[in-house]
C-alpha cells in the first residue's frame, strides 16, 4: 500500500538522522519491546539516563515531522 510505504520511509529517514546509541535506544524501545530498565543494561546507561534521552529523541523527531 502507497501509504504504507510513505510511512515506512518517513520512519527510517527519522531513524538515519540519529546518532547510533539514540536509533538503537529507540529501536530497542519501540521494536523490539524493550523495558527502559532492559535497554539500560544494554547500553550501559541507567534507567533514568534511558527516560530523559528517550524524552529528548521523541521531542526532537517529533518537531522534524
Amino acid at each position: 500500500d502507497h501509504e504504507a510505504l510513505l510511512r515506512r520511509m518517513l520512519l527510517e529517514q527519522l531513524l538515519s538522522s540519529l546518532e547510533p546509541k539514540e536509533r538503537r535506544l529507540i529501536i530497542l524501545r519501540f521494536f523490539y519491546d524493550r523495558t527502559q530498565a532492559q535497554v539500560a543494561g544494554e547500553l550501559g546507561m541507567s534507567q533514568v539516563q534511558v527516560s530523559r534521552l528517550e524524552k529528548k529523541i521523541l521531542a526532537s523527531l517529533k518537531s522534524r515531522l
